[in-house]
């Protein structure tokens, strides 16, 4: 699969997920940016914009002039429509990975930045991105693309889905060959599990070649394939045949 959505509720981690994911690639070739809250003690004035480059600016605010509102907060529609859009086309340009935090209804109010968007998941760099687990519609399409896995995160699956994004990003990046044969073969799976009329036993196949192709190039690593590969396999196969 090519893109990833975490997908859980407020308050589950998704932000400090993308940021932590991001540290953990800088020397990489990332792009993107994180939402940010802006408070005044508890009380939740607005959002920033904060690029992975470091450029933070106003997304939303309650007392905004802006005629875009989204609930209490009215939206940067304009902003979106610029520095949004520039960042993703630079991404489509040099990045390998393009991080998009908050995937809904502040970001997707933007005519210019939404169709930016779009073409990016069709012909842009791997997306990695963060969104509600009840979404607005617009946002909703995004979840049934047939090229986009869903990544459940909640409070007590935080550090196992870390663990594994960890490690299956880092690869992505990772020169070294026997990596990337192993994330072949891992693609082809889940293209297979996508396919909804490829046999069980044909994946099943495909799956124990992947065991064997690990245990020979890291024989010391077994447990790489069940943290990396079989949740993964999982979640595809909930995704798409049980759904």
């Amino acid at each position: 699969m090519k893109h990833l959505l975490i997908v859980g509720r407020p308050g589950a981690g998704k932000t400090n997920l993308l940021r932590h994911l991001a540290h953990e690639l800088r020397g990489c070739a990332i792009d993107g940016f994180l939402i940010d809250e802006l408070r005044d003690g508890h009380e939740l004035l607005g959002f920033w914009l904060s690029s992975l480059d470091g450029r933070q600016a106003l997304l939303a605010h309650r007392r905004m002039d802006s005629s875009h509102r989204v609930g209490p907060f009215r939206v940067n529609v304009g902003l979106l429509d610029t520095l949004g859009v520039s960042i993703i086309r630079r991404a489509m340009r040099e990045a390998l990975i393009l991080f998009i935090d908050g995937l809904g209804r502040l970001l997707l109010g933007a005519p210019k930045f939404q169709a930016a968007l779009e073409e990016a998941f069709d012909r842009g760099p791997r997306i990695i991105a963060s969104i509600g687990l009840h979404a607005a519609p617009s946002a909703e399409a995004f979840k049934r693309r047939h090229d986009v896995e869903l990544v459940p995160l909640s409070m007590t699956n935080r550090r196992q889905v870390t663990e594994e994004l960890d490690l299956r990003l880092k690869a992505l990046c990772e020169e070294d060959d026997r990596v990337r044969q192993l994330q072949a073969q891992a693609d082809h799976i889940c293209e297979m599990i996508v396919a909804s009329d490829v046999p069980e036993i044909d994946i099943e196949i495909q799956q124990a070649r992947l065991r064997d192709t690990i245990l020979k190039l890291f024989p010391d690593k077994q447990a790489l394939y069940h943290l990396l590969y079989e949740s993964r396999f999982r979640r595809l196969w909930q995704q798409f045949r049980e759904g």
